[in-house]
């Protein structure tokens, strides 16, 4: 089996069959600080045992090739799992495609009928290092996405602002009126927080009812302190 269609500047390509259960979630995970978002969505696809069913090219994207067991496989990667399909990134595409981008993922995932957006970012602090207990915090781009938060028992990011890609998706996903959630844990800036990862990890398996151990991520995060 084998799928290509355009959307916009960015071609999505399917290599397997997949079906998502309902409700559905969307995972975007980029680089982003603390490599928040990147070690969360790469240790939910090990998690799950994920299937990489697709990814997506551009001209506009660097010349990169993901090589995966010894086959090629497009910069950034789409994996899917019985409700969640995570769309996986290891570098952070260059800043004038990211508008297209962001548009190109959402479109894609209302062609798939997926009803709910997730990402999971951190929130850089100066004294990192001295945090016992990381607060989260998340921002809803729906009254309905509003209510999925709280349900979760997750603080409201009240006051302050969102930069890079994150922002721009949920700016998208507000005019779409799609649910779209960033759920954001105080982290690091320039070190990787799997700590601050797994703290998104848990508030997303409380607003899905997805299941996800963690004890990996903290005992990495162990290594680290």
């Amino acid at each position: 089996m084998y799928r290509e269609e355009w959307i916009g500047d960015f071609r999505f390509v399917e290599y397997e069959e997949f079906q998502l259960d309902r409700p559905s979630y969307l995972i975007v995970g980029l680089p982003d600080a603390g490599l928040v978002s990147v070690i969360a969505a790469s240790h939910i696809i090990k998690k799950l045992d994920a299937v990489e069913v697709g990814g997506i090219d551009s001209y506009y994207l660097p010349p990169i090739t993901v090589i995966h067991q010894g086959v090629p496989r497009p910069p950034i990667r789409i994996f899917a799992k019985d409700r969640v399909l995570i769309v996986f990134s290891e570098f952070l595409p260059p800043i004038q495609t990211v508008p297209s981008l962001m548009n190109a993922l959402l479109d894609y995932a209302m062609r798939r009928g997926i009803g709910n957006v997730i990402c999971m970012t951190g929130l850089p602090i100066p004294n990192r290092f001295e945090k016992e207990t990381l607060r989260s915090f998340f921002i809803p781009s729906t009254k309905g996405a509003l209510e999925m938060g709280k349900n979760a028992g997750i603080p409201l990011f009240e006051n302050g602002y969102l930069v890079g890609p994150y922002a721009l998706l949920l700016k998208e996903a507000m005019r779409r009126r799609m649910n779209t959630i960033v759920l954001l844990t105080e982290s690091f800036m320039e070190f990787p927080d799997p700590e601050a990862s797994a703290k998104n990890l848990e508030l997303f398996s409380k607003i899905s009812g997805i299941s996800i151990d963690v004890k990996e991520l903290l005992e990495q995060a162990e290594v680290i302190r």
